[in-house]
């Protein structure tokens, strides 16, 4: 079957324009032409919905090529999808080139129901480069521009610019080359790493925004190595960051930014538990900057919570009241100003260049055959058991002294709980159902409220910051108060019923 392995780049048009003179292309001629393209789907868009892209391509004055890409693309800006594509005649499919019996078969019964739905029309100059024996690699600049639906009675029809730089493994098997061509690239033009296809690109100008994207579905299967299960959770990871990215730099929704941050907080989750399978310099690279950039988006989240879960409900309770009013005059001010480093931090070279070094050290990396103590890696059922047993018994030693604890040993426990919560995600996949359902419930419904005991104890910090001087802030401090103590009595019974769930493993 064949495979499209490619990596994606975007890229400002300032920058495109510097492209030529980058030392990997000298000496290298390019090609320019042309490129129409029209993408096709059913009213109801069951392509889209099976992740296939269908489309008719003109290249140059003459030449039409029918295009067929399957929907097993990775979830990072290196897409791995099988796909494939023949010359046809104008305005006609052939899905007799697709070798995929079941999916050959579905595209012709909906043949008589296609139609456009949307466009794309670019410059495509392109270099072919022999970086090492046995492998080439196609780089290629398109601009132009993605058109959705079709213009009426002189309406124009949305669109969006096309800008960005893909490179395509022609021969060979390994990514390598392509990773090493854009770091390369990278370090002198701002290269951003890009998971939405021009197809998904297209799709997205005919529907509104879903808005913020929690994580996705992991695709963990029990028979995986443990290293090729850390990078399929780490690839879902970024898939998580990347697609809400650009709402967080557009400061849309504060919620853009708190899933970025989940995200960011998963994988960091990740790192530490596959520790025992990775390699202590992969780990020793990437932890730290992975953690610098969680400090760098900052408290944007703990300031909407504030605002909306503190200061709304004491505003309708005691409307008109000075010191509330100053409190949020001056938070509104704070939370403009963390949203702006969010967005800053999002927006850097620094950020493009570890998303690519990251995913790059994903693909690269040698699978470990023991573990950090030596002992051999075994089956990732055997692994993901032992991890679990272990955070499960982190949070039953601490859930037994929780009577007693204060706010900073409380907050420990949450973290605890955060991870067993993540670790137990991760691997759900390879869980029995019933006994983890109600086992996910349970961590589901304590981490909520730990949740909420720690947004108290921020909002009473975030009152200290804003009153450095211990002036007068006598209302919101008791409502906090009394919101926690509820809060604890409620976790009080939860905890008990959580230690007495049976484990899922």
């Amino acid at each position: 079957m064949p495979k499209e392995i490619e990596l994606k780049l975007r890229l400002k048009p300032a920058q495109a324009g510097r492209l030529p003179q980058q030392a990997v292309l000298a000496g290298v001629t390019p090609q320019k032409y042309r490129l129409f393209n029209t993408y096709y789907d059913t009213p109801g868009q069951e392509l889209r919905q099976r992740g296939i892209a269908l489309r008719l391509r003109r290249k140059g004055r003459s030449l039409w090529l029918m295009t067929v890409k399957g929907g097993d693309s990775a979830a990072s800006a290196l897409a791995q999808r099988s796909e494939w594509e023949a010359p046809v005649q104008p305005g006609t499919f052939d899905f007799g080139i697709v070798t995929d019996a079941a999916l050959r078969e579905f595209l012709k019964s909906r043949e008589k129901d296609l139609q456009p739905v949307f466009s794309t029309n670019f410059t495509r100059t392109a270099w072919t480069l022999a970086p090492c024996q046995g492998t080439v690699v196609e780089m290629a600049l398109d601009k132009g521009r993605i058109d959705a639906g079709a213009p009426e009675n002189g309406a124009s029809c949305a669109g969006e610019p096309i800008c960005e730089l893909e490179l395509e493994l022609i021969e060979g098997e390994s990514p390598d080359a392509l990773f090493d061509i854009a770091i390369m690239l990278a370090a002198d033009l701002h290269l951003h790493p890009e998971i939405a296809s021009k197809a998904e690109r297209g799709y997205a100008l005919l529907s509104p925004s879903p808005g913020p994207v929690k994580s996705p579905p992991l695709p963990m299967e029990r028979g995986m190595p443990v290293p090729e299960a850390f990078r399929a959770v780490a690839l879902s990871c970024l898939q998580h960051l990347q697609r809400n990215e650009a709402g967080a730099v557009q400061g849309l929704d504060p919620e853009y930014v708190h899933q970025a941050r989940v995200a960011i907080r998963r994988l960091r989750s990740a790192l530490k538990l596959f520790a025992p399978a990775l390699a202590p310099a992969f780990i020793g690279v990437y932890a730290p900057r992975w953690n610098a950039l969680a400090s760098q988006l900052g408290s944007v989240r703990d300031w909407d919570v504030f605002i909306t879960e503190t200061l709304e409900p004491l505003e309708k309770a005691f409307p008109g009241d000075p010191d509330l009013a100053h409190l949020r005059e001056r938070s509104r001010a704070i939370q403009a100003q963390a949203q702006s480093s969010a967005s800053l931090a999002l927006s850097q070279p620094d950020y493009s260049r570890l998303l690519l070094a990251f995913t790059a050290a994903l693909f690269r990396a040698e699978p470990p055959t023991i573990d950090a103590g030596g002992k051999p890696l075994g089956k990732l059922s055997r692994f993901a058991v032992q991890l679990l047993r272990k955070r499960a018994g982190s949070v039953r030693k601490l859930a037994r002294r929780h009577a007693s604890m204060d706010d900073a040993q409380r907050h420990r426990l949450r973290i605890a709980f955060k991870k067993l919560r993540y670790a137990v995600e991760f691997f759900a996949p390879l869980l029995p159902g019933k006994r983890l359902k109600a086992y996910q419930k349970g961590l589901s419904s304590i981490q909520d409220l730990l949740g909420l005991l720690n947004d108290q104890v921020t909002a009473e910090r975030l009152i200290g910051e804003l009153h450095p001087e211990g002036g007068p802030a006598p209302l919101p401090c008791g409502w906090i108060a009394g919101r926690k103590h509820l809060l604890i009595q409620s976790l009080d019974a939860e905890l008990g019923g959580f230690v007495a769930l049976r484990p899922p493993w």
